[in-house]
């Protein structure tokens, strides 16, 4: 596992993947800035208690807390919208890393483009709910990182996994694959968990968790065709 992890780590930064690395950066930096101004203009817009109510203390305690908890709410939605930036262009990441590192095995069959915005627009949303359901764990000193690593490292497991796995095999398959090497594919996921726990290197999650899953998948197909 950790040399499948250092070769997609180094291969994201190879020149052909630099184009997506970078366009995926741009565009998920720009929805990132312009949601935080959205809720920063809406927390200006909020009315105020007024200013005989306790000296106006109270509006600008209120004020800070409503503006630190927005900064707040973007850290756990870094990795989604990545996620969803990205996920228009991780079949094109897959496609690379089966042609360079298995030019033998029979090619993947890529996915329409709408389909891949549905599955990306899913995948984003559910990572969304449950992290936001989780927030108030991770403010838990201790608790916080083993819960994120725990949380995400099964949906991320599971998402890239089937996102690779798709290309090759049926989706009665891809479940038996996965119900049979859950524990393998649940590390893989903790493995990319943990990447996006990495500041700056997060934004590249999508891109290494895509590699990283190919020679994941790779490794296991082998292993089912040997059984």
């Amino acid at each position: 596992m950790l040399s499948d992890a250092l070769r997609a780590f180094r291969g994201i930064f190879a020149p052909p993947y630099r184009r997506v690395m970078w366009l995926t950066l741009a565009i998920t930096l720009g929805v990132l800035v312009l949601f935080g101004a959205g809720l920063q203009w809406a927390l200006a817009a909020l009315p105020t208690f007024g200013p005989d109510l306790a000296g106006g203390w109270l509006d600008t305690a209120i004020e800070f807390i409503a503006r630190f908890l927005a900064v707040i709410v973007l850290i756990p939605l870094v990795h989604p919208v990545v996620s969803l930036v990205a996920g228009l262009f991780l079949e094109v990441i897959a496609a690379r890393v089966e042609a360079e590192d298995y030019p033998a095995d029979p090619p993947g069959t890529d996915q329409p483009f709408w389909q891949s915005v549905v599955v990306a627009l899913r995948f984003t949303l559910v990572l969304i709910i449950v992290n936001l359901l989780a927030l108030p764990f991770y403010l838990l000193p201790g608790v916080n990182l083993a819960l994120f690593w725990i949380v995400n490292g099964y949906l991320l497991g599971r998402e890239y996994f089937e996102l690779v796995a798709l290309r090759h095999l049926a989706p009665a398959e891809v479940e038996a694959m996965r119900a049979r090497y859950r524990f393998r594919i649940f590390l893989a996921g903790v493995v990319v968990a943990l990447f996006t726990t990495v500041p700056l290197l997060n934004l590249l999650a999508p891109l290494f968790a895509t590699a990283f899953m190919v020679h994941t998948y790779k490794g296991l197909a082998a292993r089912r065709t040997a059984a």
